[in-house]
């Protein structure tokens, strides 16, 4: 069974043009055409956006199933904010995990989907803290990964995708403990930036891995050239289940 995995950080639908569409990224993902869609920095009620569910929305336009983890509110209270999993598969709630992250700071969450398809697996989305948020940022992020391995295991969430907007990169520590546990697909060409980090310049940040390791096989790994709709260009793996 193959699966096409794609990961997006949609910049709450604002494009580098400064012009907020969400049909435009929908329109983006729709070429790609995704089993698993992760999306990043998805809002409802956004003040650019107002009275726009964007993931269900984005979901009713491409048929798809989703389930949306708010991870702060915004707008004064009257919208939210966080992640999305979509897929034109069922997909059914596990659970929404809270990051550790510093007092003061924005809180930061994993939501962890199953999805039933011919043989049931679990999905993973999250999107951590960005380079230079805060001091220390990179252990917390280490520490995020961590807690995201030990919740899917004591769940029970094997074989397991996951996806997002990991904001570090090849050669960080949270890097190196991600591919002690995961295959990382990113690995298969891992020198195309996906988005620019204020304190470390064009980056690939934006990835796709799976557990256990050899669980799925990469058939392929790209990173799309499209930096209008988002300040992220969207990643995409086709993954072979394996027996």
């Amino acid at each position: 069974m193959n699966l096409k995995v794609m990961t997006y950080n949609i910049h709450s639908s604002i494009g580098t043009d400064g012009k907020a569409d969400w049909r435009r990224i929908a329109a983006l993902i729709k070429k790609e055409a995704p089993d698993l869609l992760a999306l990043e920095e998805v809002t409802v009620n956004h003040l650019q956006t107002p009275g726009v569910h964007v993931p269900q929305a984005i979901a009713e336009e491409l048929d798809m199933n989703v389930c949306f983890g708010k991870a702060i509110p915004i707008n004064e209270g009257k919208g939210e904010y966080g992640v999305a999993a979509l897929s034109p598969h069922p997909l059914e709630w596990i659970d929404k995990v809270f990051l550790p992250s510093p007092d003061g700071i924005e809180k930061r969450i994993a939501l962890i989907v199953k999805v039933q398809v011919e043989k049931p697996l679990f999905f993973a989305v999250t999107h951590f803290s960005y380079q230079g948020e805060f001091q220390g940022d990179e252990e917390y992020r280490t520490r995020s990964a961590e807690l995201i391995r030990k919740t899917l295991a004591e769940q029970g969430c094997s074989p397991v995708i996951w996806a997002g907007d990991f904001n570090t990169f090849q050669g960080t520590p949270t890097v190196a403990f991600i591919q002690s546990c995961w295959d990382v697909h990113n690995n298969a060409s891992p020198d195309i930036p996906t988005a620019h980090c204020q304190h470390a310049g064009w980056r690939q940040i934006d990835f796709i891995c799976s557990a256990p390791k050899n669980a799925f096989r990469l058939q392929e790994f790209k990173v799309i050239d499209d930096l209008l709709a988002s300040d992220h260009r969207p990643v995409c793996a086709t993954l072979q289940l394996q027996d």
